[in-house]
């Protein structure tokens, strides 16, 4: 689903004669705040999931934004320009004015970031500070490798060839303009550490403090249990929800969106999500590693 389910509100952002398309759920005067980031080529509609399942949750607002080029937010001039700086400092404008309101009563921003979302949200905490208190990440480490890279772009060919940008841009609700600019090594144009193995952004949180969660397919080529594996090092308490057999990126199914719910401390966990939670567990432990496959067989997650 590329067009969202909920209505899109608009902010104009200063300087330009360009706007933001985001949605959003809940208590618009709550002072805890989750803002949701979509991927490379998504749209605000790829929440759409876990803002149903948010709404009318007490003391929670939820906020899914989406960047320039893509679904109800204005292209850049001309469709050219798309950019990873772009993105920032867009993103930066509408937590400044529209979640934290100039020193509104926001006292709790959390960030969940899909894929390049991710790595957004990653940047931002560096540049907020303690004024980011939480991160969600899906799908996404604080790597990532250059094969991974080349596996996106395979993974969207078609009888080995990528489609034509317009084609694709009609079919993810994007401008061709962000199709083409996503394909040049010059969208990235953030600083970042990097090896031979890939592009780094570990350091970017090298002094965040706040709770790191992570989702992650369990047929991910972006996020394979290594990347899981140094999140766990890096942040000993990370809470991590593997959807088994999901690609990349990991869908919001009903477990994952009572996973985040839950890490939120907002909604009792369902029974569903307490057999997943416990099947983990039992399977990390050692024991009993035929619940989780038993579990995964009769619900599809």
């Amino acid at each position: 689903m590329t067009t969202s389910q909920f209505p899109a509100r608009f902010y104009p952002l200063p300087h330009t004669q360009r706007h933001l398309a985001y949605s959003e759920v809940g208590d618009a005067s709550s002072t805890h705040v989750l803002l949701c980031l979509p991927g490379l080529l998504e749209t605000r509609a790829s929440f759409d999931a876990l803002l149903q399942s948010a709404q009318g949750v007490r003391g929670l607002r939820v906020i899914s934004v989406e960047q320039c080029g893509r679904g109800d937010s204005s292209p850049l001039l001309r469709d050219e320009g798309y950019a990873m700086s772009v993105y920032l400092a867009d993103t930066l404008a509408f937590i400044n004015q529209v979640v934290l309101r100039d020193g509104g009563p926001v006292t709790r921003l959390e960030v969940m970031g899909t894929s390049m979302g991710g790595i957004l949200a990653m940047y931002l905490a560096h540049e907020l500070g303690s004024r980011v208190a939480g991160l969600f990440f899906n799908d996404i480490g604080l790597s990532l490798h250059w094969m991974s890279i080349y596996g996106l772009y395979d993974g969207m060919k078609v009888q080995g060839r990528l489609p034509e940008p317009e084609a694709l841009a009609a079919q993810l609700n994007v401008s061709s303009g962000a199709v083409h600019a996503v394909q040049l090594p010059a969208h990235f144009d953030l600083p970042y550490r990097k090896d031979w193995k890939g592009m780094k952004f570990g350091h970017l949180l090298s002094h965040f403090e706040g709770p790191v969660r992570l989702i992650h397919g369990g047929a991910s080529g972006v996020c394979p249990p290594q990347q899981v594996r140094e999140m766990q090092q890096e942040f000993a308490q990370c809470e991590v929800f593997e959807v088994a057999g999901a690609a990349h990126p990991a869908p919001f199914t009903h477990a994952v969106c009572q996973f985040v719910l839950q890490a939120l401390s907002q909604v009792p966990v369902d029974a569903a999500f307490t057999a997943a939670k416990q099947a983990r567990e039992d399977t990390e432990r050692g024991f009993w590693p035929w619940i989780k496959r038993r579990y995964q067989g009769a619900t599809g997650t």
